[in-house]
């Protein structure tokens, strides 16, 4: 389709045997990705980065006479997010806008610029999920293909039987496997992807059923 778009490659806009033109254009915007991201507004910065500190490990008994085992918190592993921008132009000839577009009132057109963002938002947030076993995917647009890559800041994928722990102890995993069908962890399931273990190998207070 040419750009910009002209009554030739729309001519029904201005057939006037066709007495009604629909806009068959994306869904109304959605937000699904903020059912399983952590989202944050008001980015203005190229890079983020954010690490953690843990709490302590569980407390054990005092025995007569004995010294109290002491503890300190350990710092986490820490992730980088690099700011990506998206974006799509559409236009029109004069007399395309004039004669089809605004004739048909068919402005809302220009809408579907910000739907093919939101649109692209909910499938690169969707990728994540389809690829949470590897550490990377390439993904494709109109600008052509690039690889992304999701490692966790242990450099593993989301899902996976080698999470190490920042205190050295065993890898802990979060996927289930009957030996042929590997699947997410449970615990995945819920929103922001919480972790079943806390960096010390605690077990999260939520998941003790």
């Amino acid at each position: 389709m040419a750009s910009p778009l002209q009554l030739s490659d729309a001519a029904d806009l201005i057939d006037v045997s066709i007495q009604d033109i629909w806009l068959k254009g994306s869904e109304n915007e959605s937000q699904l990705y903020k059912q399983y991201f952590n989202v944050e507004t008001g980015v203005v910065d190229y890079y983020l980065k954010d690490s953690s500190l843990s709490g302590l490990a569980y407390a054990g008994r005092v025995v007569e006479n004995a010294a109290i085992i002491s503890s300190s918190p350990i710092q986490g592993f820490d992730k980088t997010y690099t700011q990506v921008a998206f974006g799509l132009v559409t236009s029109f000839t004069k007399a395309m806008w004039y004669f089809g577009i605004k004739k048909r009132n068919l402005e809302k057109v220009t809408q579907e610029l910000r739907n093919a963002c939101s649109d692209l938002r909910e499938l690169r947030c969707a990728d994540r999920l389809d690829n949470s076993f590897s550490t990377s995917y390439t993904a494709a647009d109109v600008s052509g293909n690039y690889a992304v890559s999701i490692a966790g800041g242990d450099s593993v994928a989301m899902i996976s039987a080698s999470h190490t722990r920042e205190d050295g102890g065993t890898a802990w995993s979060n996927r289930v496997t009957d030996g042929t069908t590997v699947n997410m962890d449970w615990n995945n399931i819920l929103v922001h992807l919480k972790s079943l273990l806390n960096i010390l190998g605690n077990l999260n207070t939520y998941c003790t059923i």
